[in-house]
């Protein structure tokens, strides 16, 4: 068991502030739009591939609304822009018999509800030998399963909280834990803050109990426990291209409102309203950061793009929390985009990673898949 953490000592409820810092939009991508139109479009036949968030623990780049979205910047791109709704295996048929060059994986997978079964997309496709954007299967699953990325990422010798996975009635006292109290009870496989409120810090035994049970019933899966890492949190954004070798890391800071019991926590209801403060970062933290976020992205051996967060521990030292690798693409909402807006470098700067438009961002996500492909056909 490890020492027990006074939250109140370490700042967890420290004041912030701080205006909210993400460009606009809608402008950059109608100046984005205007230049375009003046330069011939790709002779490239891209797909775009997405499926109802309804009843998926995850949801990928988002709502069907925000994946037309992401499809308006690419057809005034690329000659061919086609967008798939998948509602079933024969709307994937029909993408693989138009023989798109790529596809634009808007989410990890689609779930049948009429037997539970999940088919990847990027199983399907790889089966199919068609390219799409982003990680295979191996690295989405870290994804999908935050104990298994931190098991991963602890192998690496990189730093991550205290954990273990329980379900109801596994310890009978406080004292059979793992980890002392207080704790951070969470679902293993959600995204997006589900099963994340103001109850999710459990300072008394009961409250343990009360939320793994809640957890387990609604999600059907084991529950992740970690300790209380009490420190600024951070989500970072990554390009990585390994056709020209350049890795971008875009780190900013993430400030969730206060909630009723003076914790700051990053859940469902939060992110929905949307009140949390982004801002960029400064040294020392900026680099100790981008050094965890890089390390992270090599182990689990993501590809060309994704999201890691972090938290800072009672020493301040940066610790992984979880990787997004179909990454939120709400223009004014989601962290990825919103991370890429922010930074402060410029096209002159090459040791700083240039502020991104939403349209540039998508641009980069379709680029950086088909220089995969490249990439594949030269090591073939």
């Amino acid at each position: 068991m490890t020492k027990r953490t006074d939250l109140a000592q370490v700042g967890l409820t420290a004041e912030v502030i701080g205006p909210l810092q993400f460009s606009n939009s809608v402008a950059n991508n109608n100046h984005q739009q205007n230049s375009q139109e003046q330069t011939p479009k790709l002779k490239k036949h891209i797909a775009i591939v997405a499926t109802s968030t309804h009843e998926l623990k995850e949801t990928g780049f988002g709502s069907i609304e925000t994946c037309r979205h992401f499809y308006n910047v690419l057809k005034d791109k690329y000659q061919t822009v086609r967008f798939h709704e998948i509602s079933s295996m024969s709307g994937l048929s029909d993408v693989v018999t138009s023989k798109p060059d790529l596809v634009v994986l808007c989410n990890k997978y689609f779930l049948d509800v009429s037997d539970n079964t999940k088919t990847w997309f990027s199983d399907y496709f790889s089966e199919h030998a068609i390219a799409f954007t982003g990680s295979d299967r191996k690295s989405l699953e870290f994804d999908s399963n935050k104990g298994k990325a931190k098991a991963a990422i602890q192998n690496h010798g990189i730093a991550t909280a205290k954990f273990f996975q329980t379900s109801p009635g596994q310890f009978e006292t406080e004292d059979k834990l793992p980890l002392f109290l207080p704790l951070f009870v969470k679902p293993i496989d959600a995204a997006n803050g589900n099963g994340i409120d103001e109850n999710s810090i459990v300072r008394d035994f009961e409250s343990y109990q009360n939320k793994v049970k809640e957890l387990f019933e609604s999600y059907g899966a084991d529950v992740l426990v970690e300790e209380v890492l009490p420190g600024r949190e951070f989500t970072v954004a990554i390009f990585d291209d390994p056709e020209s070798g350049l890795r971008s890391i875009m780190p900013v800071e993430i400030i969730a409102p206060m909630n009723e019991k003076g914790d700051r926590v990053l859940g469902c209801a939060a992110k929905q309203q949307n009140h949390e403060l982004l801002r960029t970062i400064t040294e020392p933290t900026l680099s100790a950061v981008s050094e965890l976020a890089g390390s992270v992205f090599t182990a689990l051996e993501v590809k060309s793009f994704g999201r890691i967060d972090i938290k800072l521990d009672t020493e301040g030292k940066p610790n992984f929390l979880e990787a997004n690798l179909v990454p939120g693409m709400a223009p004014d909402s989601s962290y990825f985009p919103r991370a890429c807006s922010l930074q402060h470098g410029s096209k002159s700067k090459k040791d700083l990673p240039s502020a991104m438009t939403y349209s540039e961002v998508a641009l980069k996500i379709v680029e950086l898949g088909l220089s995969q492909i490249n990439t594949s056909q030269q090591v073939s």
